[in-house]
């Protein structure tokens, strides 16, 4: 129903949607307020987090290494054990190969490959995970699922994830961070709502001066990298306490 005379819309006087979106304003404003005043800190004397970051990028020239190595750096600076593991180049490539026999298809007495039970291995063992790949035609990079489909929900499960995402183009792997969401959340590594999108990663001076790996902490980027840290840390510790308990 609308009626131009009096100006009510569907039934609703016009003074009404003022009071309306007053108090929508209002609750819009509280509602941010309290979303920044959430701390991630943890206590100064917990024990350092066992994190495993695993790279995406399988291309002979990549820029991923580096992006890598800048997100990998901040997390061993805040004082915790950090593995890499690279498709392209762990295990002499054994996992640049396709996926053929998954780890849990292993039955008991069965010869299981060795990269494959150490890869296992390292993940279980993970406190929390970071997923660092580019996006190839708006999606995750095949060499990332290829390694992770090896393994299932019992090796990933209830441990958190950050995802770090990076293009070339201005959109910083978008559309892989999201769809990378959803694939993370089925594997039960629930990935944390900060991200890290990194656009321009070709760009000279990304990275700081030529031959650093490192970003600018006060740029876009670097505080996105902070935030993404600071939840991952938070939920890996109250996880792994909650895994203490099992």
């Amino acid at each position: 129903l609308v009626s131009t005379s009096t100006r009510t819309v569907c039934g609703v006087h016009p003074g009404m949607l003022g009071a309306a979106r007053q108090v929508s304003g209002t609750a819009r404003v509280a509602w941010t307020t309290a979303r920044r005043a959430t701390s991630w800190a943890v206590p100064q004397d917990a024990p350092p987090l066992n994190v495993v970051l695993v790279t995406g990028s399988t291309r002979a020239k990549q820029i991923g290494a580096t992006v890598a190595e800048a997100v990998g750096g901040r997390v061993a600076e805040r004082g915790h054990a950090l593995t890499v593991i690279d498709p392209r180049t762990a295990w002499d490539g054994h996992f640049m190969r396709l996926m053929e026999k998954a780890y849990f298809h292993y039955k008991d007495g069965e010869s299981i490959p060795p990269p494959l039970e150490e890869a296992a291995g390292l993940l279980r063992s993970a406190d929390a995970l970071v997923l660092c790949t580019p996006e190839y035609n708006h999606t995750i990079a095949p060499g990332l699922t290829n390694f992770m489909n090896h393994f299932g929900a019992s090796i990933y499960a209830q441990k958190p994830s950050g995802i770090a995402t990076y293009s070339a183009g201005m959109w910083g792997g978008a559309r892989c961070g999201v769809a990378l969401r959803a694939y993370l959340s089925e594997l039960g590594c629930l990935p944390v709502s900060a991200t890290l999108q990194l656009p321009s990663a070709w760009k000279s001076g990304t990275f700081g001066e030529a031959g650093a790996s490192r970003l600018d902490p006060d740029s876009v980027p670097g505080k996105a990298l902070e935030r993404m840290l600071d939840q991952l840390t938070w939920h890996a510790h109250a996880m792994r306490a909650m895994r203490s308990h099992e």
